[in-house]
């Protein structure tokens, strides 16, 4: 509506603004202008409105606000800045219209201006009546930033969208172990003090964006409280380090960056939600502050990288390992943030140009299966060389000369030459790709970040093959007379610090005997004595799969082919014993079919009873019960003496029987199985007679006759085991446990002590014993034992079955 007495765009606009308030405001048009005149005078039909609407909710005020996001932002913006400055009898219409502006409209500009009035109204003592009702707005979440082109309201306005603040961002400190937990707490509504909380989980060594989910409204105290301040990985609490908006954007982008190179998708949850974190904080920013954000977080990420995000108080023997991981699962970030400021390797290339070379190499050489044999000070290198570069620890450092033994499987490939810190292998197996190394590093604490970072790095592998035969032989001679003494004088209790320090000590001696062995073959490569001695050396530390590798080596080379292909069976057999007791069950498979296809191959060329027992064992070992059985009759029939053929006889029979550990069973009736009973039998007698001394092997007779229900035989054949081995606590355990079966409780429970007493961990032995003890109404004694159990293993059914008994027995005594 106009009015006579209309002054000039310019004059009205200082007025209601207020220089102070607006100053730098383009003065407005004349359209403009009438629209604001046309909204000044609608202010008290418009609180009217906004009363009635109470009722109705908060959607309902909304909609009566809605028609002024169909206007010129300068207009309302204008019109938000002149309620304040409305008093008299309209100030309480103003107040209210004001109130409504700052909390519900959808432009930020706007709700600041009608705050701003609210306030302003507020201290002239007109507070508005409105009771705006709290809840979620019809909206759609953006990342919080100002557009330089807003997009038009009458695009968006039917589906309320808001402007969502990013209150906080935090990132668990655990870099080092290639996974981080991200929290953001955005704000919910125009009230500052609610949030929601996302987390999200990062792993940057395969996965990328690997987990996510998101918490229901609440307060920023319950935020802290709930979730920032309990935030866990593998079940302990991690500090957590706050970061800016651009901060929180980096880390998400290198996690998805990963998500790329491994072309793995990220967690399905977070692609279901993927569009919003690209609107609120992934998205390339369009104005200068946000711009600016982005700036600064990438130049203080040139200079830091995640530096921040790792733990500070890790040792420098843990930091080594933490670089070794990263660098063989391809974690080549967190490879180059744990290089010194001054290392070569940074100063060669930038940490972009350092990350793409080796992600190249390492999709070719396809490297993993790292182990760590030991890290330790080191005491003696085998030469001065350095790589890269030459220079040694400056005078005065307090850096540490640190030593790593550790292999890795890898296939070769021309890339790796252009790698500084690629390590000489003195050993590859042919057969898996393994490759043993030996390296040096040269490690300070860096003052900036609190981190021990890597200095320098040496190839102590490739320096050691430079030394002299003479050299060698000598290092390798005062390397095991060290390892000895020190094995001598260690403290018998395993408990003992010093006893672990002395284990460091003879390791780190016998492992660095296993590189000059190494050495030495290079020099000496038809010298079988060589080779044999580096074997026993493997054996010794219990390396079966190194020991495997020199054996490959043999072959070819020297006389008795055949006897090296056993002996290269075996070790790949002990080989796949290892990782099953690791429960690595493929790779111990697939070490196991190697196994059996070694000594395949022996057994073809010599055909005799020792070579045909090995792949009987082998075979019975992959569940191929009948096919041992026909190999142990065969080795059976060349020589009939040998005692433990007659025993795996014994034992292939039975599993055919029982069905276990066989890989198809086989479903006998009781007519067919009553033979293999009997045979069995037969065989474990006959292996009794040759050598009475085999393990278990009266135990073994017992539990086929308690199978066949002869109860006093099978006590016999016990009470034999435990004559000839008293330790032997299975014969125990057997011969009490039918003993408790057949409700002599007393004369079952010394045996079943002494069970107990030989094998604490076993946890069916102590079952047994607390069954006996609870047959004996001996209370106190069985509740002991199965608290015992529980610990050793919560929750089993037969626990619970024990107190019920124990329970039972009380109530009756009462």
């Amino acid at each position: 509506m106009a009015r006579s007495n209309r002054r000039t765009p310019q004059q009205r606009t200082g007025k209601q603004m207020g220089a102070h308030d607006r100053a730098g405001i383009a003065p407005l048009t004349d359209t403009q202008q009438q629209a604001l005149d046309d909204l000044q005078a609608r202010t008290g039909p418009l609180a009217e409105e906004l009363r009635a609407a109470q009722s109705g909710g908060r959607d309902a005020m909304i909609d009566v606000v809605a028609p002024l996001d169909q206007q010129d932002e300068t207009v309302v913006v204008a019109y938000a800045t002149h309620l304040g400055a409305v008093r008299g009898t309209a100030a309480r219409d103003a107040a209210d219209v004001a109130q409504a502006l700052g909390e519900l409209a959808i432009r930020r500009e706007v709700a600041r201006e009608g705050r701003r009035s609210r306030l302003r109204l507020r201290s002239a003592g007109f507070v508005s009546s409105l009771a705006i009702p709290p809840g979620e707005p019809s909206i759609i979440a953006t990342d919080g930033h100002e557009q330089t082109s807003p997009t038009p309201i009458t695009a968006v306005s039917p589906q309320r969208r808001w402007r969502k603040q990013l209150v906080e961002a935090l990132a668990t400190r655990s870099r080092e172990s290639g996974e981080v937990a991200l929290v953001l707490a955005w704000q919910e509504g125009i009230n500052p003090d609610t949030v929601r909380g996302y987390s999200l989980a990062l792993d940057f060594w395969r996965t990328g964006v690997s987990g996510y989910s998101a918490s229901e409204p609440m307060s920023r105290r319950r935020f802290q409280r709930e979730i920032a301040e309990s935030l866990q990985m593998d079940g302990q609490r991690v500090p957590t380090v706050h970061l800016t908006w651009a901060g929180a954007r980096r880390l998400l982008l290198e996690a998805l960056d990963v998500n790329a190179w491994r072309d793995v998708e990220p967690a399905e949850e977070f692609q279901a939600h993927r569009t919003m974190f690209e609107e609120r904080l992934l998205a390339d920013p369009d104005d200068d502050e946000a711009i600016a954000a982005v700036t600064e977080e990438e130049a203080r990420f040139a200079r830091e990288g995640d530096r921040p995000l790792i733990r500070t108080d890790l040792e420098a023997e843990e930091s080594l390992a933490n670089w070794l991981g990263a660098w063989c699962f391809g974690d080549y970030g967190l490879s180059w943030d744990l290089l010194s400021n001054d290392n070569a390797l940074r100063r060669a290339s930038s940490r972009e140009e350092y990350i793409s070379l080796r992600r190249q190499w390492a999709a070719e050489a396809d490297i993993g299966a790292l182990r760590l044999t030991l890290i330790r000070e080191q005491q003696q290198r085998a030469s001065a060389l350095w790589v890269p570069g030459a220079a040694g620890r400056l005078a005065g450092s307090t850096g540490k000369d640190l030593e790593v033994f550790w292999s890795a499987v890898l296939h070769e490939t021309p890339l790796a030459g252009q790698l500084d810190e690629m390590p000489q292998a003195t050993l590859t197996s042919q057969e898996t790709g393994r490759h043993w190394y030996w390296t040096a590093y040269t490690v300070a604490r860096d003052t900036a970040s609190g981190l021990w970072l890597i200095n320098r790095m040496r190839d102590e592998g490739a320096a050691s093959q430079a030394l002299t035969l003479e050299e060698l032989q000598k290092r390798i001679k005062e390397m095991r007379d060290n390892a000895e003494q020190v094995a001598q004088t260690a403290p018998e209790n395993p408990r003992d610090p010093r006893a672990m320090e002395a284990v460091r000590a003879v390791t780190g001696a016998l492992a660095t005997v296993l590189h000059y062995d190494d050495a030495l073959i290079v020099k000496l490569p038809l010298d079988e004595a060589t080779y044999r001695t580096a074997i026993d050396d493997a054996r010794t530390m219990s390396n079966h799969e190194r020991a495997a590798a020199l054996l490959e080596r043999m072959l070819g080379r020297f006389s008795d082919q055949v006897r090296t292909r056993f002996e290269l069976g075996v070790e790949q057999y002990l080989v796949a014993e290892q990782y099953a007791g690791q429960s690595e069950n493929e790779v111990a498979i697939a070490w196991l079919d190697r196994a059996i296809a070694t000594m395949t191959a022996v057994a073809e060329q010599e055909r005799t009873a020792e070579h045909l027992q090995g792949l009987a064992e082998l075979l019975a070992r992959r569940g191929r019960a009948q096919e041992a059985e026909e190999n142990l009759r065969a080795a059976l029939e060349l020589d009939g003496t040998r005692a433990s053929a007659h025993a795996d006889l014994a034992s292939v029979l039975m599993a055919r029987v029982s069905g276990e550990q066989v890989a198809e069973p086989e479903n006998l009736t009781d007519e067919q199985k009553a033979p293999l009973i009997r045979e069995s039998l037969s065989e474990l007698r006959e292996a009794a007679k040759l050598d009475g001394t085999l393990p278990g092997i009266f135990t073994r007779m017992g539990a086929i006759y308690e199978l066949q229900g002869q109860p006093e035989d099978a006590r016999l054949a016990y009470e034999e085991a435990i004559q000839r081995n008293p330790q032997d606590a299975t014969a125990h355990y057997a011969l009490g446990s039918l003993l408790l079966g057949r409700k002599d409780d007393a004369a079952a429970l010394p045996h079943l002590e002494a069970a107990v007493q030989l094998e604490p961990l076993a946890v069916s032995f102590r079952l047994a014993l607390a069954a006996c003890l609870t047959a004996m109404e001996r209370t106190r004694d069985a509740t002991r034992e199965l608290d015992l159990i529980d610990r050793l293993q919560p929750n089993l059914p037969q626990v619970q079955e024990l107190r019920t008994i124990l329970a039972r027995q009380q109530h009756h005594k009462k």
